[in-house]
């Protein structure tokens, strides 16, 4: 037997840990679509620069001819994590190159569009909507206390179940727990609507 109040505990424990294995989740959502952006990829580190500046983030001023150190491959994770010291990273969508026929003055044609992996991702799957818990249960009065059971599956077990529901000492229940998911942040869906528009701005049509 277990008390109540004991078992009740636990769930509310092992729905604390599926909430924090969401977090974690959308924390790898930045390692999995996202990466250190290069000296080469001047156009986003350019828009990064901006940003930086307008937070007021304090940083080094770079002397010309001095390239600055690119971030580390973990610099995704530590700076979710805050971990990574120094200055912001700046990041890049991961992406992939897709060809489209098109049509142009010259006769048929290929255009190859560059399409961030996130774009590519419903957003669903990356938060958890609905869990639920149910079980079968006896209880028990033991002093004060509310005890519960798992029931056995034996003739014996269940015809003593039923007998102490007669007399008023024990009986069976249901437990269902519903987790409710926490909707895509504000911010993830500023930042993938905008590869959208990018995005539909390059597909041919």
């Amino acid at each position: 037997m277990i008390n109540l109040e004991e078992f009740v505990h636990s769930i509310h424990v092992a729905t604390a840990s599926a909430g924090e294995a969401l977090i974690q989740k959308n924390l790898d959502l930045l390692e999995r679509f996202f990466e250190p952006a290069d000296d080469d990829d001047e156009d986003i580190t350019h828009m990064a620069e901006i940003g930086r500046s307008d937070a007021k983030v304090e940083g080094k001023t770079l002397k010309r001819g001095e390239k600055k150190e690119p971030p580390s491959d973990d610099a995704p994770k530590l700076f979710m994590h805050g971990e990574y010291g120094g200055e912001i990273p700046i990041l890049k969508p991961k992406m992939v190159a897709m060809q489209y026929p098109t049509v142009t003055r010259n006769g048929p044609g290929i255009q190859t569009v560059n399409v961030p992996l996130i774009t590519l991702i419903p957003l669903s799957q990356v938060e958890l909507r609905e869990m639920s818990f149910s079980t079968e249960l006896e209880l028990s009065v033991n002093g004060d206390a509310l005890q519960v059971s798992f029931p056995k599956r034996t003739l014996k077990a269940k015809e003593m179940a039923e007998e102490g529901a007669k007399q008023g000492h024990g009986g069976k229940a249901k437990l269902e727990v519903k987790i409710a998911a926490m909707e895509t942040p504000d911010g993830l869906k500023y930042i993938v609507d905008g590869y959208e528009r990018a995005l539909r701005a390059q597909v041919p049509g």
